[in-house]
């Protein structure tokens, strides 16, 4: 009898899941679980192993869909409701870490009917694994809600997602509609707000709703192939010899800090605007303070760095449309030297079925939150070249790689002069 799609999925998934399992049992590591005490984040440190990882959530995705069939693919739950008013009214913060509480007493500490609260409770249980009901009538953490009782950051991720994300999207058709615009001010973030700011002055006058977007970054630059590193090895500084790298939109400076331990010959300015980089001296290392500078500029205003071997743009041209990359870079032109580079570490779109399916999900993902939130887009090769020509014909050589394991790419064009 020929093998069929849906029996090589579970084959592969078969295999793969065996080589993720004996690597965490010969390294002593945690099997994954939901239990309050299992662990929330991967170690897995092999590249064959967070490949046979990948293999098995891409073969799972494609079995469950198949196993869906069509019809019912067209029928995706989307209700974030639930975690919603998980954020809303801290719910994970008022069941005991090792214990449980009846819904009666956790709504009454919320706030909230025992009614709704138990299906909300319920809902999160059965479609995120947030909490779990142990005997009935009582919540328990999983360590998806013990994470959002502890850390902070995951909290502010989840408001940050449900109460701005989210009703971005639902609006996001309308804006398209109504203002025919790539202005960052006529979004589905603009309408949702009820605001005619752009996102980062919106959050100059509400400082709040500012934390809760940085905490949310915080929490959401821990995933697998987004760490630093990935930039600090990925990318040949070596040969720059003695130089200086300007950090444009660096904010508290975690990525210059990070070439500077990594790379002693190189010095670093940290550019970004006045709040953002307020105090963020203070937490530079000592032994780093003489090679990092902070400097206060509007990426839009001319460069006032000359002559800089970099100048390195990461996670900043996705937040902006081609119009608007355009004139970031024309900006920087007046202080490039020839043989100048422009670095960037930002999405790189592929080619239709060139990409894994979970990382392509991922990808286009962040493809339409960027769309709803600021008007801008993430880019393939052919519009990262673009905009660089647009810019000026002056931008040469323009290169782009995908480091190993990363999910940025590196995006290089050398200033001719």
């Amino acid at each position: 009898m020929a093998s069929t799609r849906i029996a090589d999925l579970a084959a592969q998934i078969q295999e793969n899941t065996t080589k993720v399992d004996q690597y965490l049992q010969s390294k002593n590591l945690p099997s994954p679980s939901f239990h309050v005490d299992g662990p929330v984040d991967f170690q897995i440190e092999d590249e064959e192993i967070q490949k046979a990882r990948e293999t098995a959530l891409d073969s799972s995705l494609e079995l469950h869909q198949l196993l869906l069939g069509p019809a019912m693919c067209l029928r995706p739950v989307l209700n974030g409701v639930s975690l919603q008013a998980i954020y809303k009214y801290d719910i994970a913060s008022h069941v005991p870490i090792h214990g449980q509480i009846s819904f009666a007493d956790l709504g009454r500490k919320c706030g909230m009917s025992e009614t709704n609260l138990r299906r909300i409770v319920r809902f999160a249980i059965a479609y995120h694994r947030v909490f779990h009901e142990p005997r009935e009538g009582h919540v328990a953490h999983s360590a998806a809600s013990r994470k959002l009782a502890e850390d902070a950051d995951a909290r502010a991720g989840l408001g940050y997602m449900f109460d701005e994300v989210w009703q971005s999207f639902a609006r996001t058709v309308e804006a398209r509609e109504r203002f025919q615009s790539d202005e960052p001010t006529h979004t589905g973030w603009s309408l949702s707000q009820r605001t005619d700011r752009p996102v980062w002055e919106h959050y100059a006058e509400h400082p709040a709703m500012a934390r809760r977007f940085a905490g949310s970054m915080s929490a959401f630059s821990d995933g697998v192939g987004l760490s630093p590193r990935f930039l600090t090895e990925g990318y040949p500084w070596a040969s720059l010899g003695t130089a200086t790298v300007v950090d444009v939109g660096g904010s508290r400076g975690h990525v210059a800090l990070a070439l500077a331990q990594s790379h002693p010959h190189l010095r670093l300015v940290v550019q970004d605007l006045p709040d953002m980089i307020r105090g963020a001296r203070d937490a530079v290392p000592a032994a780093l303070a003489p090679r990092v500078a902070f400097m206060a500029h509007d990426f839009f205003a001319p460069q006032p760095v000359p002559a800089a071997a970099v100048y390195l743009f990461r996670n900043i041209f996705h937040n902006w449309s081609d119009a608007h990359v355009v004139r970031i870079l024309r900006a920087t032109v007046p202080a490039l030297a020839p043989g100048a580079r422009v670095v960037a570490n930002d999405y790189l779109i592929p080619e239709p079925k060139t990409m894994a399916p979970s990382k392509e999900r991922e990808i286009r993902g962040m493809d339409m939150i960027m769309l709803s939130l600021f008007n801008a887009r993430e880019r393939d090769r052919a519009d990262w070249e673009q905009v660089f020509k647009e810019a000026d014909p002056r931008f040469k050589d323009v290169v782009i790689w995908v480091p190993e394991g990363a999910t940025l790419s590196i995006i290089e064009a050398v200033w001719a002069g």
